[in-house]
């Protein structure tokens, strides 16, 4: 089986140890450096319908990396996005559900199920997290996100966890979630003028038992902060 290992402190990139015969997925443009032995392709992640809903709804690519080991070769692979990288093991009957941005790597043994979100509508009024991924195997899956991820563990005694949506990475597939505009209780009209008022859209209610992964950075804001230096110069 392949072995995944993270180096580098600051700006952390993905190692791969692959045998021959053995292969890799991995975001677009993610190959770093690699020994000689390694072929690269392009695949499609979930079918070509929800990999064109993807790319057209979310700054995805159309196209996965699709790295398969000719002899026995090591491969470096950097996220397009700085920030962290976290490994995580999947079994049988333990999946992840993975937003927007979230997915990096995984071995052959996973199956990436691309599926569309639950309540759509707030989703689209959002921009963000019209499609979640589904991970589920045995093997070895890599998300990264902007900045630092941290893990957290909830329980149904624990209550439910709400989560900004633009911070959201993976969570377990035992856990159930929903997406709601920030103020649920209040008025429709009052959810709308506090979201373009304060900046704050749609949220993720978490609730059951399992691991979450948050990234400590918003992809959204971060690319609108961009933007705004940009149109000053």
């Amino acid at each position: 089986m392949a072995i995944f290992n993270v180096d580098g402190a600051k700006e952390p990139f993905l190692i791969v140890q692959l045998e021959r015969g053995e292969k890799v997925y991995a975001e677009p443009d993610s190959m770093l450096a690699m020994q000689d032995g390694i072929e690269i392709t392009g695949t499609l992640q979930g079918g070509l319908l929800a990999s064109i809903g993807r790319s057209l709804t979310s700054s995805e690519g159309l196209f996965q990396q699709t790295l398969t080991a000719k002899k026995d070769s090591l491969v470096m692979l950097a996220p397009s996005i700085p920030g962290d990288i976290k490994i995580l093991k999947l079994e049988r009957n333990r999946g992840y559900f993975l937003n927007d941005y979230a997915f990096f790597a995984a071995d052959d043994s996973i199956e990436i199920e691309t599926r569309l979100n639950r309540n759509i509508g707030r989703m689209l009024f959002s921009g963000d997290g019209v499609f979640v991924s589904h991970a589920s195997g045995d093997g070895v899956l890599v998300i990264n996100g902007l900045g630092s991820i941290e893990e957290i563990e909830i329980s149904s005694e624990g209550g439910d966890l709400i989560v900004d949506n633009g911070h959201l990475l993976a969570w377990d597939d035992t856990i159930s979630y929903d997406a709601e505009l920030v103020n649920k209780d209040s008025s429709i009209f009052s959810r709308v003028v506090h979201s373009v008022t304060s900046a704050e859209g749609v949220v993720m209610r978490l609730s059951g038992n399992g691991k979450i992964y948050i990234a400590s950075r918003n992809l959204s804001t971060f690319e609108s902060f961009i933007s705004s230096i940009v149109r000053k110069d």
